[in-house]
């Protein structure tokens, strides 16, 4: 009987060095997902901005294929714009699109900036050279790593 008891004491918990390498392979963990999470969420925010822009390709070329030149400024309005601008979403929760086109048509540029996150006040730029049937989106001060893979 008294065997049974000491085999059954002897199971009801951990030792104190098993506890420590538990508590060790979780900070490890720890150490390696925090900044892996980070660049994730870095990159969902980076997203927003292209997703803006990549909003604004085609009506822009429609417009600068009618008019032979680009649109002076975006507005977010429900009321007629005027003829020089575009109605168009340019604002989301951590980015912006802060200038109209720049350049002459057919070759321009469109920049948005990053608001706040934690990219924010860098900036990426889509560029075309054939009135908006190529654009390229490797350009700004966002960091290779954040950018969608279409503009590394």
């Amino acid at each position: 009987m008294k065997s049974n008891k000491m085999i059954q004491r002897a199971q009801a918990g951990f030792t104190l060095i098993e506890l420590m390498i538990v508590v060790a392979i979780i900070g490890i963990l720890a150490a390696v997902a925090l900044p892996a999470y980070n660049d994730y969420t870095t990159r969902a925010q980076v997203a927003e901005v292209t997703e803006l822009i990549g909003g604004l390709k085609a009506p822009v070329a429609e417009y600068g294929y009618q008019k032979n030149a680009w649109p002076t400024a975006f507005i977010v309005s429900t009321g007629t714009p005027a003829a020089t601008e575009l109605t168009a979403t340019i604002t989301g929760k951590y980015s912006t699109v802060t200038t109209p086109m720049t350049g002459t048509f057919p070759a321009g540029t469109i920049t948005g900036t990053m608001s706040s996150g934690q990219a924010s006040t860098k900036t990426v730029t889509f560029v075309t050279a054939d009135g908006g049937n190529t654009w390229d989106c490797t350009g700004g001060t966002i960091d290779k790593k954040y950018r969608p893979v279409a503009c590394k």
